[in-house]
């Protein structure tokens, strides 16, 4: 395959996968999109776009090649997005509920939301397939901008839809009981996700 348009079909297919299947990302815009409603959720949305968009350029420029051959590099970054993934499941799990809701309480900003996929060991897991598998030596940089504008698509609106799936969802989320178990459920899920970190490698 040498060019385009010979990979467009696969890396679209690995794009789509990766940017519908369930994690971290997911699972916070759910729980964003049935606390505060798609138009608050959009600045996390856009965040997390920017975000994958720095990790893919990131790998295409080697900067995952350096942190494997600097692994205490590598240790501190994971555990510091680690640190921080944490953290937002702690706010998920005890902030956010129908008897403890306040003013204070926000959706992730657009730069924290951004920050978070620094951790997020599943988008650097995608970001190195789509950047390893189809990016053309010929056509080096042009590919990972393809690859880029793909990725972006597809990961809007995949983010979208659980944002929008997490909407509907709380409609039904009429009780603090209710409230509660759904933010319980979104944290198990999103701290089975990124389980991987704690023994994983790029």
């Amino acid at each position: 395959m040498n060019t385009i348009s010979d990979i467009l079909p696969a890396m679209s297919l690995l794009a789509f996968v990766t940017a519908f299947t369930p994690g971290p990302n997911n699972f916070l815009l759910a729980s964003s999109g049935a606390q505060f409603g798609m138009r608050q959720s959009v600045w996390h949305l856009i965040g997390i776009r920017i975000g994958i968009i720095g990790l893919l350029f990131l790998c295409a420029s080697g900067v995952a090649v350096a942190l494997q051959q600097h692994p205490s590099w590598y240790h501190a970054l994971r555990y510091l997005g680690l640190s921080y993934m944490l953290w937002l499941v702690a706010k998920l799990l005890f902030i956010n509920n129908l008897e403890n809701k306040s003013n204070s309480t926000k959706p992730l900003s657009l730069v924290q939301a951004s920050l978070f996929q620094i951790g997020n060991i599943k988008a650097w897991m995608a970001c190195l397939a789509l950047i390893s598998g189809y990016t053309l030596p010929n056509h080096y940089w042009y590919s990972v901008l393809v690859i880029v504008a793909v990725f972006t698509l597809f990961g809007l609106f995949a983010n979208a839809s659980w944002a929008l799936m997490g909407r509907y969802i709380s409609r039904s989320l009429n009780t603090p009981i209710k409230q509660r178990v759904f933010n319980i459920t979104l944290g198990i899920m999103t701290l089975v996700s990124i389980l991987p970190i704690l023994g994983g490698s790029l």
